[in-house]
C-alpha cells in the first residue's frame, strides 16, 4: 500500500502552518474590521479640522481683499472727484469766457432776453387795456352818419 500522504509528519507541519496562516489573515481583518471604524473616524476629524482651518484661511483672505478693494474704491472716488472737479471749473472758465466774447459781440444774454419779454407782455396787456376802453367809448358814442358823395369815383 502506498503510504498516506495526509498523515505524513511534513504534512501535518504544512497543514499547521497553513492554519496558522489563515488564523493570522482572520485575525488581521477581523482587527482591520475594528480598528477602521476607528481610523475612519479619526480621518473625518482631521478632515474637519483642515477644513475649519481653510475656511478660516480663506475668510482671512477675503477680508484682506475686501479691506484693499475699499482702499482702492476709496482712492478711485478721490481720483473722480478731483477729475470732474477739474472739469467743472474749466466749464466755468469757458461758460464766463464765451458770455463775455458774446457780450462785446453785442448778443443779449439770457437776462436780456427775459427782460424784454416782460416788456412786450406788459406792453400787450396796455393795449389789451386800450382796445376794450375804445370798444366801450365807442359802444358809449353814437355813430356818425356817414354822407354820400356825388361825386364819381376816380379809381
Amino acid at each position: 500500500m502506498k503510504p498516506d500522504l495526509f498523515e505524513n509528519p511534513l504534512t501535518g507541519e504544512v497543514r499547521d502552518f497553513t492554519r496558522q496562516v489563515w488564523l493570522a489573515g482572520l485575525g488581521a481583518f477581523a482587527r482591520a474590521q475594528e480598528e477602521g471604524g476607528k481610523v475612519f473616524e479619526a480621518l473625518v476629524q482631521e478632515g474637519q479640522t483642515i477644513d475649519a482651518q481653510m475656511k478660516k484661511a480663506a475668510s482671512e483672505k477675503t477680508e484682506a481683499v475686501k479691506g484693499r478693494l475699499d482702499g482702492v474704491k476709496d482712492k478711485v472716488e478721490e481720483m473722480r472727484d478731483k477729475a470732474t472737479g477739474g472739469w467743472s471749473k474749466l466749464e466755468e472758465v469757458f461758460q464766463t469766457r464765451v458770455a463775455r466774447a458774446l457780450g462785446q459781440l453785442g448778443v443779449p444774454t439770457h437776462q436780456d432776453i427775459q427782460q424784454l419779454l416782460q416788456q412786450v407782455e406788459a406792453l400787450t396787456r396796455n393795449i389789451e387795456e386800450l382796445r376794450q376802453t375804445a370798444a366801450a367809448e365807442a359802444t358809449r358814442l353814437p355813430k356818425a352818419r356817414t354822407v354820400k358823395s356825388t361825386e364819381p369815383d376816380a379809381l
